[in-house]
């Protein structure tokens, strides 16, 4: 097992920067996508440490075999071996190999084809393959991009045990809020964010305080929206300081304090946004005329 471990350790050290078999985002991968990768090899340590104990069968032989092609970086062989193992039904080869076919490494690029893998490997309960799904739904990769499918498919991932699709759900529920409220349709963009800021994410909150604040799809609260940005503010959120500072400039659910307004300013000046330099010289403007 010692050994497994070692080459599992090797294998994250080289998704973080890009994956050779697909899996992930290729270089510069996020936290996720490699935390994915790692799923992906702890899934095979597990049929090597079952085959110690019971023996290989056929596809966990040429799923082995396509892994040590891997580790010498012969990618093709690799990606036939995974084809033969995944086409006699081993979910951890039509992962790989929807990898490899998904980013067109050993094999031509084929998204629609690695998404019916991905499909073939989440129908035998994979939970990386509910998770690959999500993403192609998620992104349009090899099937039609569909947010509410995409969701589904990351709660599935995340009642499975993959705790990065957490922060999917969350991000794609902003996504397709953002898009409701691109088509005025506010109510039902409320209706989606409230329960993920409920739930902690930073962004939502953000964006559900900004439409508190300004009556987008609920009744205009400016008290609520203020605790609402603290709450985002809380999470290091650059929009919610930057927003917390207007509110204090204008005595907008606060009491006015030009103060407290630079305080939260420069929070978001060193968040890297850089409208908050204009507001803090505007303010510094204010401050004089008032000497």
């Amino acid at each position: 097992m010692e050994e497994i471990e070692k080459k599992t350790e090797s294998a994250t050290d080289q998704a973080s920067d890009g994956c050779g078999c697909g899996c992930g985002q290729g270089k510069g991968s996020s936290k996720a996508a490699i935390a994915i990768w790692v799923a992906l090899l702890l899934g095979f340590a597990c049929v090597l440490a079952y085959a110690r104990k019971h023996g290989l069968n056929d596809a966990e032989k040429l799923l082995q075999d396509a892994y040590r092609c891997y580790e010498q970086q012969n990618f093709t062989e690799s990606a036939d071996l995974l084809r033969q193992s995944a086409e006699l039904g081993n979910p951890w080869a039509q992962i790989y190999y929807g990898g490899c076919l998904k980013n067109g490494v050993g094999v031509a690029a084929d998204w629609p084809a690695a998404a019916e893998w991905y499909r073939k490997a989440a129908a035998q309960n994979n939970a990386v393959a509910y998770y690959e799904l999500a993403v192609c739904y998620e992104n349009g990769q090899g099937v039609g991009q569909n947010l509410d499918e995409s969701i589904a498919w990351y709660r599935k991932a995340l009642d499975g045990g993959i705790e990065e699709a957490r922060g999917a759900i969350w991000r794609v529920s902003v996504s397709k809020a953002n898009d409701l409220f691109a088509h005025q349709r506010y109510q039902e963009a409320v209706a989606i964010l409230k329960p993920v800021a409920e739930d902690g994410y930073p962004e939502a909150q953000a964006c559900y305080a900004a439409c508190l604040m300004n009556g987008s799809g609920v009744i205009p609260d400016p008290l609520a929206a203020v605790e609402w940005y603290r709450k985002a503010a809380e999470q290091r959120n650059p929009t919610a300081y930057y927003s917390l500072g207007v509110c204090y400039e204008n005595g907008e659910g606060v009491d006015r304090n030009l103060d407290t307004a630079v305080e939260w300013y420069r929070k978001a000046k060193d968040a890297g946004l850089d409208d908050a330099q204009s507001a803090i010289i505007r303010i510094d403007k204010i401050k004089a005329l008032d000497r």
